[in-house]
């Protein structure tokens, strides 16, 4: 293929992942082979949205050699290694999506049991033991993947998915039905192993949510729905932060015509204690008091976050994108509108990007709302994949100094 025509594709390609939600801000990367000896990749930390064919890299397939000032993909030596075996394939796509992303920290391969996936997956979708991104284990791994399987795609354990395709959109269709296919696995797998019968399609994935906070929650957060209660979003501007009491788990950030407020981050009303501020108020105000880098805020109350919640869980980094933008781990804290329990959340947000609110969501924060809106994207998905482990498998967080290794770097690099 031209190289030109190529880097097209692949721009192309990035857009549509992007659009279809099985990528998201620069997670995952994209490469489209050129000849037998080179491919063109999506640039490392470039957001897909700007991306244009300039900013595309062309890579040797021998020995993952570039040239120019532009830096490839960090993952650009998996796609050569990928390239070099599997001489049927034209393109690669690697994504961090949702549902085959949370089934990974299993670590096992997942059997094909439709004949209809069959042609995509082959008799399993193979699953690579855990890598740290970029490294050559990562890329050793997921070569010993792909070998196990005749398939177009693989797990990464704690990271995402790797799909290929003779072109881009035979790739783009094996994530899509690989997203859909972990989905109906997860429901179904639950509901062979639990023995329970539900008189709902396998496919609802509130089986695995309701009955992760029925077996892990206590008695009173299992008809908890009442006790969801907003705590709205919000943006420092200078001295001051907008809180955006119109925003909704969907909507974090609605347009200004449907009601914020300004409040100062420093200063109080004259002659009130508190300023007259609501709770809400008062709990952003402390931690953009306490957390000088702290941007934008976003209450998030998304379906597999506030199951997580109601169980008063600590969130552990079962996903290595989590550990990056999130940190360590996401600690639970008790929030009763009081300036005590106000405290208490900003005290256990510590260093981390999110604070769980039991019963209600978490807390996510950034330095701006892009970032801020990212924490909430890599938590949801941590907390499916935390709702899977426990109820297929075992939860077995990534090592320690490994997340704290990767939170480090992330924030150096990209932060």
């Amino acid at each position: 293929m031209e190289t030109e025509q190529a880097r097209e594709n692949v721009v192309l390609a990035g857009k549509k992942l992007l659009k279809s939600g099985l990528i998201a801000r620069t997670w995952g990367n994209v490469s489209c082979r050129i000849s037998n000896r080179q491919f063109v990749i999506t640039p490392s930390g470039k957001a897909y949205e700007t991306l244009s064919p300039g900013e595309i890299v062309t890579v040797n397939i021998d020995d993952g050699s570039y040239s120019g000032e532009i830096e490839p993909s960090s993952e650009k030596d998996l796609h050569a290694e990928i390239y070099k075996h599997r001489k049927d394939v034209n393109f690669i796509i690697h994504t961090h999506q949702a549902c085959a992303s949370a089934l990974s920290p299993l670590g096992e391969d997942i059997p094909v049991r439709d004949p209809g996936s069959a042609g995509s997956f082959g008799e399993k979708v193979a699953c690579a033991a855990y890598g740290l991104p970029g490294s050559q284990k990562l890329k050793e791994e997921a070569t010993a993947a792909f070998a196990r399987t005749e398939g177009k795609a693989i797990l990464l354990a704690y990271h995402g998915a790797v799909c290929l395709g003779k072109g881009m959109e035979e790739a783009f269709q094996v994530a899509s039905e690989l997203e859909k296919f972990s989905a109906e696995f997860a429901c179904r797998r639950y509901l062979e192993t639990s023995g329970e019968e539900i008189n709902r399609e396998a496919t609802d994935e509130n089986i695995l949510r309701d009955s992760f906070v029925c077996k892990y929650a206590a008695p009173s957060a299992i008809t908890g729905e009442n006790t969801v209660k907003p705590l709205f979003s919000s943006e420092r501007r200078g001295d001051l932060f907008k809180l955006y009491v119109g925003s909704t788990a969907d909507e974090p950030w609605p347009d200004e015509g449907t009601g914020f407020k300004e409040v100062s981050i420093n200063e109080t009303a004259p002659g009130s204690e508190d300023g007259g501020l609501s709770a809400e108020a008062k709990l952003h105000r402390e931690i953009y008091r306490r957390y000088k880098k702290v941007g934008a805020i976003i209450h998030t109350t998304l379906p597999d976050i506030l199951a997580v919640s109601r169980t008063g869980k600590r969130v552990y980094p079962l996903l290595d994108d989590f550990a990056q933008i999130i940190g360590t781990s996401a600690l639970v804290a008790e929030e009763d509108g009081t300036h005590k329990s106000a405290r208490k959340v900003v005290a256990k947000l510590k260093r981390n990007s999110a604070v769980m609110i039991k019963g209600n969501g978490a807390l996510c924060c950034g330095p701006n709302k892009y970032d801020a809106s990212a924490a909430v994207l890599v938590l949801a998905k941590n907390c499916k994949a935390m709702i899977y482990a426990t109820l297929l498998g075992k939860v077995i967080p990534i090592n320690p100094f490994e997340a704290l290794l990767m939170r480090y770097i992330y924030l150096k690099k990209y932060s």
